[in-house]
């Protein structure tokens, strides 16, 4: 049995043999195998080939990943890792004016004129990573001049700025002049607040408050406008029981104490529009120090939006050369948007900022008032009022035109070659700002 299976299998192969024989009979091995080779040897070329164009490749694009980012919306230029950037913007503002004023005894004068308000350009971002920095110089007039100059960093939560800024006191002051309500800040503002001056502060702010606190010496341009400060200290905190975004309220108070070199003390120079005449102007007044404290609310309600400030500030005479004295002020003023956009606010820095919008129509009134009566400055200005309706049309969130009537009452208690005046003006102004 096992010889008969045996002799089946020899035949199955003898036979499979004899069909694989026949069927490679016609076929030619030899070039099959010179056709394979021919197509690897391409194939290696073709690899060959690619490594060396990709290596071409990365020599060219080397360093590619160090290369600053672009971004043209902003003017920005930035490490792409974040550790710098520089930020490039401005704003230029054109005014044109036509005013009148009456002097008692119906002495009248008028005047027009133009002007560039300001042509401020800036440059600010970050360096080191952990430092912001802003330079901001003013064109406009006769002379260049230092607006901001500070570099700033963290410090435990808090931001620590050093150099020329803003002191932290006042709505109207430390709102932009870009997004103030009218082409110029009211009066009182003109007489209390410090505005910019060389030193260092710390702030902080959340989502319904602010906190700002400094140490400040003279500024780097100080003018013929402002006192020379010895040093001063300065602080302000708010808090925003409604902060949406087209409702808001907005309380805050703010403090100042300024110490004077012997010969300086505090200056008032008041006029209605920045081109005009100052009608008031009390000289240099000696003095030790002065104390002023500001109060500040304000309110929006959708297309509606009202604010006010009051101030007031005592001077510590320096003996026989002058008394201790005191006086105050107070504004208060309400906008309206016919075409139903609100009034930003920004609760983290406690002022008012863009509007945003295409089209947008503004109507505004304002109404102030300082008493300088108990002040007794060379001037003798003792009762001041103002008032100021305007327009602002908002071409789209970087352009506005704006509109302003006014008129103001100077009045004054010794006349010493002054006399009372009653001025009247009419204000234009184009504004772009980048």
């Amino acid at each position: 049995m096992i010889k008969q299976v045996l002799m089946g299998s020899a035949a199955t192969a003898a036979l499979t043999l004899s069909l694989a024989g026949s069927a490679f009979a016609g076929y030619d091995v030899n070039s099959r195998i010179d056709s394979l080779e021919n197509e690897l040897r391409e194939l290696r070329a073709q690899m060959q080939l690619r490594d060396s164009k990709l290596a071409e490749l990365e020599e060219a694009t080397t360093g590619l990943d160090d290369l600053p980012i672009f971004d043209s919306k902003k003017l920005m230029v930035s490490s792409r890792d974040g550790n710098w950037s520089i930020r490039f913007g401005g704003r230029v503002m054109l005014d044109a004016f036509i005013a009148d004023a009456e002097r008692t005894g119906g002495v009248e004068t008028s005047g027009a004129g133009a002007e560039i308000r300001r042509a401020r350009f800036f440059a600010e971002g970050k360096v080191a990573g952990d430092f912001n920095y802003k330079l901001q110089v003013d064109f406009a007039g006769d002379a260049v001049s230092v607006k901001d100059a500070w570099i700033s960093t963290k410090v435990a939560g808090l931001t620590a700025k050093f150099g020329n800024q803003k002191e932290p006191m006042g709505l109207e002051e430390n709102t932009s002049s870009k997004y103030i309500t009218f082409m110029e800040r009211s009066l009182v503002n003109e007489a209390f607040a410090p505005g910019r001056n060389l030193g260092a502060s710390l702030s902080t702010g959340g989502s319904n408050y602010s906190a700002a606190a400094g140490f400040f010496t003279s500024g780097i341009d100080n003018g013929s406008d402002a006192a020379t400060t010895d040093w001063a200290t300065t602080g302000r905190v708010t808090f925003a029981p409604i902060a949406e975004k087209t409702e808001a309220v907005h309380l805050g108070l703010s403090a100042s104490y300024r110490g004077f070199d012997d010969n300086s003390g505090p200056r008032i120079r008041l006029r209605n529009f920045h081109n005009g005449t100052r009608y008031v102007d009390s000289g240099v007044f000696a003095a030790e120090g002065q104390f002023t404290i500001g109060a500040e609310a304000a309110a929006v309600f959708g297309p509606f939006s009202v604010q006010g400030e009051y101030y007031n500030s005592t001077i510590e005479g320096n003996g026989a050369a002058s008394r201790d004295t005191d006086y105050d002020g107070w504004y208060v003023q309400a906008s309206y948007f016919v075409t139903g956009e609100s009034r930003p606010y920004k609760a983290e820095k406690g002022e008012f900022s863009r509007v945003k919008s295409d089209g947008a129509v503004e109507l505004a009134a304002r109404y102030e008032q300082i008493d300088m009566e108990d002040a007794g400055f060379g001037a003798g200005a003792s009762d001041n009022t103002a008032w100021t309706l305007g327009v602002n049309y908002y071409i789209n969130p970087y352009v506005r035109t704006m509109l302003n009537y006014g008129s103001a009452d100077y009045d004054f208690t010794t006349a010493a070659g002054t006399a009372d005046t009653e001025v009247d003006f009419v204000g234009t102004r184009l504004q772009i700002d980048f």
